[in-house]
């Protein structure tokens, strides 16, 4: 690159004129670079704005967050307490959904516990163990287990009577063997 060609090619960059240019080169000793930082410590150009880039979505403008635009349609929006506010939706309508619904255990078409599903629930969380066993042993007895109240139950319910079923050939089974 001719003398003539840095020069320009620093007058565009540092924004100074030819002569400071030619002058700032001299004394680099033709080095584009030395040049640049000479005339920025001389304070005859600003440095560069520094510049990033990050993988972050949140620092970038191309994509807006999914909370900004989740509030853009709800005005009453609380942005810290977005997450918060999903989580406490969800939990109130399980609340809802366990206090609506009932597991229903009978024997003989007599009703023996009517326990609303929340409770069984908590139930099989805390003592799961023991709950398998006492259902097994329910059934064995010949009591039946059922889902009744609001909402879609016909799976549940299946699933019931499928253990239901099980649990009576086995219990035939064992008797069968037991007679032989």
């Amino acid at each position: 690159m001719e003398l003539f060609e840095k020069v320009e090619k620093l007058r565009q960059k540092a924004d100074v004129s030819y002569e400071e240019a030619k002058e700032a080169l001299e004394k680099a000793n033709g080095d584009l670079l030395d040049a640049m930082i000479l005339l920025e410590k001389e304070g005859k150009t600003q440095a560069p704005k520094s510049e990033s880039y990050s993988t972050d979505y949140e620092s970038s403008k191309k994509y807006p967050a999914v909370i900004d635009e989740c509030c853009k349609k709800d005005k009453k929006c609380d942005k810290e307490s977005i997450n918060d506010w999903w989580i406490t939706k969800k939990i109130k309508e399980l609340w809802k959904k366990g206090n609506e619904n009932f597991l229903v255990i009978e024997k003989d078409e007599e009703t023996i516990v009517n326990l609303p599903v929340w409770v069984f629930i908590v139930i099989m969380l805390l003592a799961w163990h023991i709950s398998l066993v006492v259902i097994l042993i329910t059934l064995i007895c010949g009591c039946h287990y059922r889902f009744e109240g609001k909402g879609n139950l016909e799976k549940a319910n299946n699933v019931a009577q499928t253990i239901e079923n099980a649990t009576a050939s086995v219990k035939e089974e064992f008797t069968k063997d037991k007679q032989e």
